[in-house]
């Protein structure tokens, strides 16, 4: 018991320092999300064409079976979507933080098209689940971009106070495989971090999944019936 509760720890606080390290990229990605999604709300006719193919492949899948109310269905979708995010933010940044904002114009596009209140009944329930997963997801990747430009970087130009640099003789003759463990020793944790990042957004995409699947709308037919609302 002991033990379970000193790696529950370890994980717990492995998992607190990657969010602490990372606060500016989540606080970035959540704006990201929610401007274009108000945007979208409040301007729908404007994002319409923009967002007609994404509505017409939503309608296909869901026509075809390829994704069912059914929490494996669900779960393997909105995985996907968090892999794009990921390498996405990862391969370039700006294809995460376009395909996190294009998912904020969806949800508030079609916001639009429904009474807020049967809207908010609907998505809400996994919603508090997913909206993070998805942001947590993009965020992993540009932890790992983070640490890609980090690395390269500080093989190119090491800092100062490095190993590879000293005050009066400039920078100490050392190999490239040298510098390259120095680079890697140094920001190795951001690894670590990215990949913790896309591990949580999975656990809550397999909780959100559940929700969608058993428990979205019995909620949302209990919530919608104080407003004499049927669905």
């Amino acid at each position: 018991m002991t033990d379970f509760k000193y790696y529950a720890d370890k994980v717990l606080g492995e998992i607190k320092s990657s969010f602490a390290n990372n606060m500016f990229i989540l606080l970035f990605l959540i704006l990201v999300f929610i401007i274009p999604l108000i945007a979208a709300y409040y301007y729908p006719d404007s994002f319409a064409s923009v967002l007609q193919p994404m509505i017409q492949q939503f309608e296909q899948n869901i026509a075809d079976g390829t994704v069912t109310l059914a929490t494996d269905s669900l779960f393997v979708n909105n995985f996907t979507v968090a892999l794009i995010l990921y390498a996405g933010g990862a391969l370039l940044g700006i294809m995460g933080i376009t395909v996190l904002a294009m998912n904020g114009l969806f949800l508030g596009f079609f916001a639009a098209q429904m009474d807020l209140t049967s809207y908010i009944a609907l998505t809400l329930p996994h919603g508090i689940f997913e909206i993070p997963a998805i942001i947590i997801a993009c965020a992993g990747g540009l932890v790992l971009l983070k640490f890609a430009v980090l690395f390269v970087w500080n093989i190119i130009r090491p800092d100062k106070h490095d190993e590879t640099y000293n005050h009066y003789f400039g920078e100490l003759g050392l190999s490239f495989k040298d510098k390259f463990m120095l680079s890697l020793n140094k920001h190795q944790d951001k690894i670590k971090e990215s990949f913790i990042l896309l591990v949580v957004s999975a656990v809550l995409l397999v909780i959100a999944a559940f929700i969608e699947a058993n428990l979205t709308i019995p909620i949302a037919r209990f919530f919608l019936s104080f407003f004499g609302i049927q669905i």
